[in-house]
């Protein structure tokens, strides 16, 4: 206990003095560290407001939406605001040839008309608890690592049990400042999701991955969907009897516009940063992870690319697969670019210099710190041939998706001993019927082809790689023929078919080939998590009046920072927002990623802006989006944006590209995220999307 006071108390010192546009504040720890700089800044509420377990506050309306994106709830009828991209694969579930709605938007004309979304999800946190006593229970000092982790799962999953059945509501244990912290987390997840609003991709795919991670930015990225509750008001299965929740607490919109310097803070789930890796940690990205990824997501994005242009319906089958595949490709290649521009492995080696120095200057430090980073990178040294080959099995051989679906086959072998008749195959056979509506046998082929090729040369090659056994597997397996399954007469005969299937024994070969891997990897996972906890206490003494703030996890975080523009560079400036007249001046209809709808064109040639206009150069146009200094990364996407009352003034969406090491290497000179403009998003709702009704139930402030 008085060692974690003591970490505690280091932490909060030196948030305290930390600089204040950096870092992912745990909201809890607002009033305590933050809260005195964010009202200098600017801020007129109280952290209270933001996070409080005993009244309503600005955490009871903020969600995490579906599996890695946040949302933010903004009227009392259980209304959810998030981002475009993030609900763009719920959407592609609904659309079809005869009602595409990525293509041609959709919006409800009243609650009736919205459109259920299976799978989808919308989870609420309750309340977080310090659970760090509890955790550390049993732990001992030279622990090996392996007991070490066993023994963090089994109390986390003793905690988890017991907080479940003691509350009733979900509980999560999650870990901090490796595991020299731990907070549970007891969330409350609503499954009947509904859409209810989402504009076409001319608004909110404008720009594609073209303007992706990149200044100016012209995309309405946003989408609403609505929770439903049972009579009760609790989460319950989908029914037609089930209403629109009420929520603890909805959001106020603001509509009255930013100004270059207003405080602005944003509050969601950032999912993974690593910003206290050591110059090897740093080293295996841009040598190893980063090269891998990037190579092999732009080969496979060039095939998706070129037939999902040559047909509608393999652009409905793959839509949501590339734009997912492409934001992560694009973000690697800026974060790989800026960190060889900011030569971060030399920074890093410099702050570890001064680290050792440190350490060496008393002698009571030695016996703590001495050797940590050496250990280390002996680590990172030993993993790094089986970490590439590692991520070229997930980029490359698990790329095809016809491949990796011999699993089916795989696990229908082992159902064989204790299915009684054919009959019982026929599930399979119709998982393997509805696989197929969703991919492009052609498209599928020849991703595989090219990708497994570069394995072959970039790793080892092996039968299974050959462009012969690859036209054989598309050709001959029951995968991609699932009427196959129902050819034999009994239960034995298929039994000994299955293991003869091409996509039975590549699955079976590759999946072999990476559980060879795993143990290795847990092993050099373990041995670096119990190394960055000893060089995390040391931060903790060393860092002191630096920013020092728990790599994002994605756990409920706050940043702050001010509505700003930058120079990213000699003789280039970036205003701090931009406008629907620069989008039109971008339209071009023979460009898919940049063909604007004609009725948006027309609302811009009438200046029907309603009340969302404002004056740009004496001209009147709609603001559409602007950048701030405030901290985010992947998983922040749909986060609300707040003013200095906690109004919402807009829904975060992506970073600039100059900015996106910031994962790794913060720099607070490049640091922007960019915020869609909640009176873009209101104009579009309204005089677009024809759905007013939509707007009258928000809490507007003009």
């Amino acid at each position: 206990m008085k060692r974690n006071s003591i970490l505690l108390l280091l932490f909060l010192c030196t948030a305290l003095r930390a600089a204040a546009t950096e870092g992912m504040w745990l909201p809890f720890l607002l009033e305590k560290m933050n809260e005195k700089e964010m009202r200098a800044m600017g801020m007129k509420i109280r952290a209270r407001d933001i996070y409080d377990v005993n009244a309503g506050s600005l955490k009871d309306a903020v969600v995490i939406f579906g599996g890695g994106c946040t949302g933010e709830v903004i009227s009392q009828q259980g209304l959810v605001l998030t981002n475009h991209h993030c609900g763009y694969g719920a959407v592609q579930g609904l659309s079809n040839l005869e009602n595409n709605y990525l293509l041609k938007g959709f919006w409800a004309k009243n609650q009736p008309e919205e459109l259920p979304c299976p799978g989808l999800s919308v989870t609420f946190i309750v309340r977080i608890d310090d659970v760090t006593e509890a955790m550390q229970a049993g732990i001992t000092k030279g622990m090996a690592d392996t007991t070490r982790t066993r023994l963090f799962q089994q109390n986390a999953a003793r905690l988890e049990k017991e907080a479940k059945k003691n509350s009733g509501y979900d509980a999560l244990v999650k870990s901090f400042f490796s595991d020299n912290k731990f907070y549970l987390f007891l969330m409350e997840k609503f499954t009947d999701v509904r859409l209810v609003g989402f504009p076409p991709n001319g608004i909110g795919k404008f720009g594609g991955d073209t303007d992706n991670w990149a200044w100016p930015r012209h995309t309405g990225d946003f989408g609403l969907f609505r929770i439903y509750a049972g009579k009760d008001n609790k989460p319950a299965a989908y029914s037609k009897e089930n209403l629109p929740f009420i929520p603890r607490r909805s959001i106020k919109i603001n509509i009255q516009g930013v100004q270059e310097g207003d405080f602005s803070f944003v509050y969601g789930f950032p999912g993974r940063t690593s910003e206290y890796l050591t110059s090897d940690g740093v080293s295996e990205v841009m040598n190893i992870l980063d090269p891998a990824r990037i190579k092999l997501r732009e080969k496979r994005l060039s095939i998706m690319d070129a037939d999902m242009a040559a047909s509608e319906k393999t652009f409905i089958q793959y839509a949501a697969k590339q734009a997912g595949i492409a934001n992560y490709y694009k973000k690697w290649k800026g974060e790989l670019l800026g960190l060889q521009l900011n030569k971060a492995v030399d920074k890093k080696k410099a702050e570890e210099a001064e680290f050792t120095q440190w350490v060496n200057e008393v002698s009571g430090r030695k016996p703590l710190y001495s050797g940590v980073i050496d250990s280390l990178s002996a680590v990172y040294k030993r993993q790094a041939p089986v970490i590439k080959q590692y991520e070229y099995l997930n980029e490359a051989i698990w790329a095809s998706e016809v491949m990796k679906k011999g699993s089916v086959l795989v696990n229908l072998q082992k159902a064989c001993d204790t299915l009684t008749s054919m009959d019982s195959v026929k599930k399979y056979r119709d998982e393997l019927v509805q696989f197929l509506t969703t991919i492009n046998l052609t498209t599928d082929e020849k991703i595989t082809r090219e990708l497994h090729g570069i394995y072959a040369n970039d790793i080892q090659s092996n039968p299974f790689s050959s462009p012969e056994f690859i036209r054989n597997l598309y050709a001959q397996s029951m995968i991609t023929h699932p009427e196959q399954l129902m050819k034999y007469k009994t239960i034995a005969e298929l039994k000994a078919a299955l293991p003869k299937d091409p996509a039975y024994m590549a699955f079976v070969y590759y999946d072999g080939e990476q559980k060879k891997l795993l143990p290795g990897l847990r092993a050099s996972q373990s041995r670096l998590t119990a190394l960055y906890g000893q060089y995390m206490q040391a931060l903790m003494d060393y860092k002191q009046g630096q920013p020092f703030y728990p790599d994002a996890n994605s756990t409920l975080r706050v940043s702050y920072g001010k509505v700003q523009g930058l120079a990213p560079q000699d003789g280039m400036e970036y205003r701090y927002f931009t406008t629907l007249d620069g989008a039109v001046r971008k339209h071009n209809p023979n460009v898919e990623e940049f063909a604007m709808p004609e009725k948006l064109l027309a609302l811009h040639q009438a200046k029907d802006y309603g009340r969302y206009t404002i004056e740009v150069d004496g001209k009147p146009t709609v603001p559409l989006a602007f950048l701030a200094s405030n901290h985010t990364t992947g998983g922040n996407s749909g986060s609300p944006v707040f003013n200095a009352r906690g109004e919402l003034i807009g829904t975060n969406f992506d970073r600039i590209w100059e900015g996106t090491m910031s994962d790794i290497l913060y720099d607070i000179n490049l640091c922007r995220n960019i915020t869609l403009d909640i009176r873009y998003t209101l104009f579009i709702i309204e005089k677009f999307g024809g759905a007013k009704w939509v707007v009258d139930e928000m809490e507007v402030v003009e």
